[in-house]
């Protein structure tokens, strides 16, 4: 029970952390004038990829936006990318559901994690993408 606590504190700890980087602030203001980031390849969907999105929007309990029967879901991101093309760091924009941002986030090391996978690429510069997903309500 200790041990839980310690690491429910550490992660609030480091999620107050998080919150606090100047990059991260930076990067929220300046977004929508980031260049895209354009893929060398179309980044493959898990096999009904908006399912596991909702299993963690509703795992989550997070209220997401919905229009005439269908829940519309986007994350907005930014990417920094080494000179080899590796993505290096990848922080979204607040949704409201961590759990789709952390979906995002996983979904996109394990299918964008090699080198020369972002075109143009350049020494720690940063890009803006998104993945949007929907589902019925």
């Amino acid at each position: 029970m200790f041990e839980l606590i310690l690491a429910t504190a550490a992660l609030a700890a480091s999620a107050t952390e998080t919150q606090k980087d100047p990059v991260i602030e930076q990067l929220s203001k300046d977004f929508y004038s980031l260049e895209i980031g354009e893929f060398r390849k179309p980044i493959p969907f898990r096999n009904r990829h908006e399912r596991s999105a909702e299993r963690a929007v509703k795992k989550a309990n997070c209220d997401m936006y919905a229009e005439v029967g269908w829940v519309h879901a986007r994350v907005d991101f930014a990417m920094q990318v080494s000179s080899d093309g590796r993505i290096t760091k990848i922080i979204p924009v607040d949704t409201g559901c961590r759990a789709l941002e952390n979906y995002v986030i996983n979904h996109l090391q394990e299918y964008a994690g090699g080198n020369d996978v972002v075109l143009r690429p350049g020494s720690g510069k940063w890009y803006r993408q998104s993945m949007t997903f929907r589902w019925p309500e």
